[in-house]
């Protein structure tokens, strides 16, 4: 049967174990929180164990994601990556008697192509981030100042991006004090990035 109490208790050491101990954000233990809450329903529904879960109830949980579901395969495999690092703790701390996820086999993620821009697509982007004429009226009138400034705070987070590899959360992150100026330039940021873990770029 289901232990739903013994679960949710032992769901919130491993949470607080990933925040502190292992210094996750609290994104991904939001993320983890949700993909355990999805893996103990499904258990719960279908009468399995948690603590006595085998290879074959994750393969199952898999395929009744991609087929009932309509999950993605990366969606799943995100999920089935989250139980096993729960189950590697648990097992550890002897909650579990073993690893269902280790022998499961895994849906095969598709190969997906990095999308970027050509070099005559981000000079038009550049160029109609530049261009002064073409800022349209908005809903609130004429605010050709305000407009001009947003227009040049997109044309500094694009040539940010298309120059220092950053993600965008971490461009979007940025604040004026991680930015080292040596006369007037900018010559590198603090990036906080995963993990939060920092680096200068």
């Amino acid at each position: 049967m289901f232990d739903r109490e013994i679960f949710d208790e032992a769901r919130q050491e491993f949470l607080a174990h990933l925040l502190y101990a292992k210094g996750h954000s609290k994104t991904t233990g939001y993320a983890y929180n949700s993909d355990l809450g999805i893996w103990a329903d499904w258990l719960q529904t279908a009468g399995k164990d948690w603590q006595r879960a085998r290879a074959t109830d994750v393969e199952q949980f898999s395929a009744w994601q991609l087929r009932e579901r309509k999950v993605s395969a990366a969606i799943v495999t995100r999920r089935l990556s989250t139980l096993s690092s729960f189950y590697k703790w648990a097992l550890k701390h002897e909650i579990v008697e073993g690893d269902p996820v280790y022998l499961a086999d895994k849906p095969k993620r598709p190969l997906r192509i990095p999308i970027w821009l050509e070099r005559e697509e981000q000079a038009k982007l550049e160029a109609t981030l530049k261009d002064r004429r073409n800022i349209p009226i908005n809903i609130f009138g004429n605010n050709q100042p305000r407009m001009t400034a947003t227009r040049r705070r997109y044309e500094l987070l694009f040539g940010l991006l298309l120059n220092s590899g950053l993600r965008i959360s971490e461009a979007l992150g940025l604040k004026v004090s991680d930015v080292r100026l040596v006369d007037g330039t900018a010559k590198s940021v603090r990036v906080i990035g995963k993990g939060d873990k920092e680096r200068l770029v």
